[in-house]
């Protein structure tokens, strides 16, 4: 029951000191917390006197059967203890020591899982009543003055008696004596423990090293202590444990040190992002392509302390490249030994200034000397008493520079000896920042010709000193709203003014913080175009007054016509008899009048679509082809013909042409079928690209894809070597007498596939059907 600490000794002491026999006994049960036994674990002095064992340290002594006690020890007084354990009652008795013929008072009381016994020799004079209350006062007083010590400790303890299954594997602890530092640990008592399995409250620690730790000073006896994490149960605390066996039980002590712990978590934690923040910012110095050295001042104290020197402190990986030293010939070395050429390049006083001043130091240089042979761009800034340089070879980009000015020159002579006029405006602002001209940053002969200089004359200077008319005539604002939104225009220009009539097609550009503004002449082009449209114009009128002539004469030769047919049907009807034989002249009569008044309508509806003007739109072809089959009810009719139409496209063109091309196609099929057959008719619309156009089809416009409106019949077909003859004005392959008609339909087809930017085809085989397809761009 004792456990090493101070206050053990004291009470040892104390208990040595009485005259009374004390002896603690611990029940020891089996697997199903049955009592089997008691062990002696502690006896004092006295009592320790009378049956020769050891006091002060527990014992490992049985009670029940090998080392009996006490006389008269039997199967009553093991229950006695027993049920003094189960039920918590005091018991008092008294008996003779026979072979002493003493006479003794026993006090017994529970404490802990076991029995605190008190014996007392009594004097025969004596009163048994006295003695009796004095050495249950002195039990009760040391029992609680124990529990005391062991409750208010403040570190954790508790008596763990093994408990073992049937094989006699041990599998779990009890709870023998535990104080209230443990028991709090779950919101116990020490009374509400004592007896428990340890796994009944601490759930998951033979998940742990705990658990294997007291078996193992349990099963080995060696004492053990350790820390461990215990981060189960809802616990999360470090506690420093340490395991001895006591007799038959382990006592456990534990210290809680989790705030210690984590402190030095946060301290490791700390220590390891230092080190990885060194790691990192040695690991940015030596990824850098720029050399970067500290440097500390040498300084004389016979000459008031003034620079003589510097000496490396640190240096990165590119310092080893760039100037050809390792860093164990840099770094406690001094400037001037390592890299004397810094006196004479005049770097050397200009870090003594930056040491002295603070005033950092910026410069490229040529270094030539200590063996070295570049341009460098070279940075200082003041560090403690001395200064960090950050340099880096520049070599190659003084030579790209040169090289560069050499390509800017010969660029200057392409722009120049270009025909195109280039130049490049930089705003201009006023005192309130508003854009108020441009300058001339750059400009090439082309342009510099137009107010006779040469191109230096005219960059630097102002846009309006060279062209103070652009500042109206709408440039100015072109080239603002380019500079102001970054949008690139491009426009046609008349510029007239100054002395300069010109034509121009510019583009406007935003180059950075400038325009860039290229132009070509094309007054020559102009002219001519102005002429072409005069001559346009004046074909338009032509053509108008042709059209005016076209429908006056259609209307003054139809109306002789009209009368040539009445009066025909006036003398057939009236006079029949007396012509006779004349009446067929009358009838051929007629007919001649009827197909010359066909012609006359269809060389109208020609020149019409010669003189075609752009009335484009949205077409869709399938009610198109609608109202061209209703105009031709009849004739489909009489031909008895079958009309399949699949899906027709929406196309952009002219309705009324469309409608032409559609009717005269559509007719054609229907007038030249064969005789006996039955007239089928196939009407069909797919998209083509331009690369899949037949060889033989060239479109007036070229597009990406093509709208192809197919009709094929079954009729009497054509020689195919004739396909491209069909579509002339006037051309026929049958008589006239044989099918009517005036040779124009097909030609009015051609005429509205090439208005709309298309293109026409047929092919046929005599006897077998004709087919003709119209191309139409999307």
């Amino acid at each position: 029951m004792l456990t090493g600490q101070d206050t053990d000794f004291f009470l040892a002491e104390l208990f040595d000191a009485l005259p009374d026999q004390v002896i603690w006994m611990r029940a020891i049960r089996d697997e199903k917390a049955q009592i089997v036994n008691f062990r002696v674990n502690y006896s004092n002095q006295a009592s320790s006197d009378r049956s020769q064992i050891s006091g002060q340290v527990l014992g490992d002594a049985l009670v029940f059967p090998e080392a009996p006690l006490f006389d008269s020890v039997d199967e009553a007084h093991f229950q006695e203890l027993c049920n003094l354990v189960e039920t918590g009652q005091p018991q008092e008795s008294t008996y003779v020591d026979k072979e002493l013929g003493t006479k003794y008072v026993v006090n017994r009381k529970r404490v802990g899982d076991g029995v605190l016994s008190v014996r007392r020799i009594l004097p025969p004079e004596k009163q048994l009543e006295q003695p009796s209350i004095e050495a249950h006062l002195v039990e009760q007083k040391a029992t609680d003055y124990l529990q005391a010590v062991i409750d208010f400790s403040q570190a954790g303890i508790g008596v763990l008696s093994p408990v073992v299954d049937e094989t006699g594997l041990l599998t779990d602890f009890r709870f023998q004596a535990i104080n209230r530092l443990v028991a709090g640990l779950v919101g116990k008592t020490p009374d509400q423990l004592r007896g428990a399995l340890v796994s009944d409250w601490f759930i998951s620690y033979r998940e742990t090293v705990a658990f294997e730790s007291f078996r193992r000073t349990y099963e080995t006896g060696e004492s053990s202590r350790y820390e461990i994490n215990y981060n189960v149960d809802g616990f999360d605390v470090w506690f420093d444990v340490q395991a001895i066996r006591q007799g038959n039980d382990v006592l456990v002590t534990f210290t809680d040190f989790t705030q210690l712990k984590q402190a030095q978590q946060s301290i490791e934690w700390q220590l390891n992002q230092n080190k990885q923040q060194t790691k990192l910012l040695n690991s940015i110095l030596d990824s850098s392509d720029s050399g970067i050295i500290a440097f500390e001042a040498i300084r004389d104290p016979k000459q008031h302390d003034v620079i003589v020197d510097f000496r490396f402190v640190m240096a990165n990986q590119a310092c080893v490249h760039l100037v050809g030293k390792t860093l164990k010939q840099m770094i406690g070395r001094t400037l001037l030994r390592v890299f004397p050429g810094n006196r004479e390049s005049g770097l050397f006083d200009a870090y003594v200034n930056t040491t002295e001043t603070g005033e950092p130091f910026r410069k490229e240089t040529y270094y030539n000397y200590d063996g070295l042979d570049f341009w460098l761009a070279v940075s200082a800034q003041k560090l403690g008493d001395g200064f960090v340089v950050t340099f880096s070879d520049i070599t190659a980009f003084k030579r790209a520079t040169k090289k560069a000015k050499q390509s800017a020159s010969q660029l200057q002579t392409v722009i120049d000896t270009a025909q195109t006029g280039i130049f490049l405006f930089v705003p201009v602002r006023d005192g309130k920042g508003n854009l108020i001209d441009f300058r001339f940053q750059t400009a090439n002969r082309q342009l510099a010709g137009y107010v006779g200089q040469e191109p230096n004359a005219v960059v630097g200077e102002l846009g309006s000193r060279w062209f103070p008319d652009y500042k109206s005539n709408g440039l100015f604002e072109r080239y603002r709203h380019t500079y102001e939104t970054g949008e690139a225009l491009r426009f046609d220009f008349h510029y007239d003014g100054g002395g300069i009539d010109a034509w121009l097609d510019i583009m406007a550009t935003k180059a950075d913080d400038a325009v860039l503004v290229t132009f070509s002449d094309y007054t020559s082009l102009k002219k001519l175009q102005q002429e072409l449209e005069n001559s346009v114009a004046d074909l338009k009128r032509s053509n108008e007054n042709l059209q005016q002539f076209a429908y006056v004469a259609s209307h003054d030769l139809q109306e002789p016509l009209r009368k040539i047919q009445a009066f025909g049907d006036m003398l057939k009807s009236t006079y029949a008899e007396p012509l006779g034989d004349g009446a067929d002249i009358i009838n051929r009569m007629q007919a001649a009048a009827g197909r010359m008044s066909s012609l006359i309508r269809d060389l109208l509806t020609y020149s019409r679509l010669s003189t075609y003007t752009d009335t484009m739109r949205s077409v869709k072809m399938a009610d198109v082809l609608n109202r061209v089959i209703d105009d031709l009810e009849l004739a489909i009719a009489d031909a008895e013909a079958t009309i399949h139409v699949g899906e027709l496209p929406v196309v952009l063109g002219d309705e009324f042409q469309l409608q032409q091309l559609l009717l005269n196609l559509l007719s054609n099929a229907l007038k030249f079928k064969r005789q006996n057959a039955i007239a089928s008719i196939h009407i069909e619309a797919k998209v083509i690209g331009y690369n899949a156009l037949p060889l033989d089809v060239k479109p007036l416009r070229r597009a990406a894809s093509y709208h192809v409106i197919s009709i094929a019949d079954n009729g009497i077909g054509f020689d195919d070597r004739y396909r491209n003859r069909i579509f002339q004005v006037f051309q026929r392959l049958h008589g006239k007498l044989q099918y009517a008609g005036t040779g124009i339909g097909l030609a009015i087809v051609q005429k509205v596939a090439d208005n709309h930017g298309g293109a026409v085809s047929a092919h046929a085989k005599i006897g077998e059907g004709a087919t003709f397809t119209v191309y139409l761009p999307r």
